[in-house]
């Protein structure tokens, strides 16, 4: 299959690029394989950092190409030795760290990872549950119709699968998102 020509010249010397880059071999991404293939690619990686943490009596937890050190004020007195050591040991593994990606949250705050609040106990973004709370009012509402901004296939499916999420992570949460989402009318226009 090809990949369509732009319609604007300006776009096409990036279309060739694309093409040529496409032409050679490669995996695409999400492919069932990929976190196997991901596993077995970071395994040297993943003891490295494993026994790093462990002298710092700390935790390593990677998620595909996310990293997390988690542990007491000792993990946080140490974070710019720790910091430098994941670049240096990622390096020598023939990968890259990516800096803007670096975060360093204590208990005081927020503590996100992989679209996750970790604190206490895992939990929803509260905008991400807020989001979807006025969705759902507005589908009752208004209709579901008039909440599809983004025009997905089957809407439906689409809010059962964000709900299910919430309730993986917030069972009380998504319950209370659950009872809104069984007054909506989908036959409503």
């Amino acid at each position: 299959m090809a990949v369509p020509r732009p319609l604007e010249p300006r776009g096409i010397d990036a279309h060739h690029r694309l093409g040529r880059r496409l032409a050679t071999p490669h995996l695409p991404q999400g492919a069932p394989t990929s976190p196997a293939l991901a596993n077995l690619a970071a395994f040297r990686l993943d003891r490295r950092l494993s026994g790093l943490a462990r002298s710092l009596q700390a935790t390593y937890t990677r998620y595909a190409d996310d990293l997390a050190f988690s542990g007491s004020m000792r993990l946080l007195r140490a974070s710019e030795t720790l910091r430098r050591a994941v670049a240096d040991i990622a390096r020598e593994e023939g990968l890259v760290v990516n800096e803007r990606k670096y975060a360093l949250a204590t208990q005081a705050g927020r503590q996100r990872l992989c679209g996750v609040i970790v604190n206490r106990r895992l939990n929803v973004p509260r905008e991400q549950y807020d989001t979807l709370k006025a969705i759902l009012h507005n589908a009752r509402v208004h209709g579901p119709a008039s909440q599809n901004r983004a025009a997905v296939g089957d809407f439906r499916s689409h809010l059962r699968g964000r709900l299910a999420w919430i309730e993986s992570l917030n069972p009380e949460r998504g319950q209370r998102l659950r009872r809104q989402f069984e007054l909506i009318d989908w036959d409503q226009r």
